[in-house]
């Protein structure tokens, strides 16, 4: 769960480092773009409350069949404009870096925790306190949580870099189990840099003690050629899904 609250969300503009390294100006910002971002926020996180509590409840049948039923009945209105898979949200801007629905730093995906992240080009960083709705054993994380947290951060370290790329290896080492409903760091930084490839470290430590590593990891990516990244995105409606410089994590 996100401990903050949503006055204080951050700009969504800056989800993803090195976005619009090209030197592409984002897209323009109007007051309804913005206003829907702010909605699609609002409920992601709504829903990310109420993950959480399904996740908790002990509640009886009876309330759970009938919390079932009012969910069923919300659901006709949001399937009145459903996007195809190779349609970018509309609320998203790839050259801007800001990906509304993404499954780690996505406000309004209520999967995502979701991850709160800073990078430069020394490295990033990040926060986020995972619910027992991402529990793997008891009252701890689910190793492939720690994973795909991980594989963000290094993919923002890369991106920061100047080198944004495509995970093609990752190794994962486990230390100590993660903690839920504790705030974590997320950690990463590129230790090299070899043509189009480059490597890159971090970990995952909760947020009282940064030093002591809960998870390790190292990663290697692949910065796409142009007729690659076509190849992979050249079907979606924006021109900036085959742009190199934004086809990342």
């Amino acid at each position: 769960m996100d401990d903050r609250p949503l006055s204080g969300r951050r700009d969504v503009r800056s989800q993803v480092p090195g976005a619009g390294v090209a030197g592409r100006p984002a897209a323009e910002l109007t007051d309804e773009l913005l206003d829907r971002r702010e909605a699609v926020a609002e409920l992601g996180a709504e829903l990310r409350a109420l993950a959480d509590l399904v996740t908790r409840t002990e509640v009886g049948a009876d309330v759970l069949r009938d919390s079932a039923r009012r969910l069923r009945e919300v659901a006709p209105a949001l399937r009145e404009r459903i996007r195809d898979i190779a349609e970018p949200a509309s609320v998203d801007d790839l050259t801007g870096g800001v990906r509304m629905f993404s499954p780690v730093i996505g406000e309004g995906n209520p999967i995502a925790p979701p991850l709160r992240t800073e990078s430069d080009k020394d490295g990033a960083e990040g926060w986020c306190t995972l619910g027992q709705v991402y529990e793997g054993p008891p009252m701890y994380g689910h190793g492939g949580i720690s994973a795909m947290l991980i594989d963000q951060l290094l993919g923002h370290a890369a991106a920061a870099s100047g080198h944004p790329g495509v995970t093609t290896d990752l190794s994962v080492r486990y230390r100590r189990p993660v903690p839920l409903d504790v705030p974590l760091r997320v950690w990463a930084r590129v230790v090299k840099v070899e043509g189009r490839r480059i490597s890159a470290v971090g970990g995952i430590s909760t947020a009282a003690e940064p030093d002591v590593p809960l998870v390790e990891a190292e990663g290697r990516f692949a910065r796409l050629r142009l007729d690659q990244a076509g190849r992979l995105f050249g079907r979606l409606a924006s021109p900036d899904a085959a742009n190199p410089d934004v086809a990342h994590d």
